[in-house]
């Protein structure tokens, strides 16, 4: 999948990124790169329970 780019428009003008803006890549609460995913609103709860069983074990 390509990357997006780091330019958009917003209401007609140009927005850039800032170079080094955010929180550095690996200082969250897992300590790793993370990924956003789109899951079924019923399955919610028991991923949720899945995930917080495998950092608790």
């Amino acid at each position: 999948m390509p990357k997006k780019s780091a330019v958009k428009k917003a209401a007609g003008k140009r927005v850039t990124k800032r170079s080094g803006a955010g929180r550095p890549k690996g200082t969250g609460k897992f300590g790793c790169e993370t990924k956003v995913i789109r899951v079924p609103v019923h399955l919610v709860d028991e991923i949720y329970d899945f995930i917080r069983r495998k950092i608790n074990h």
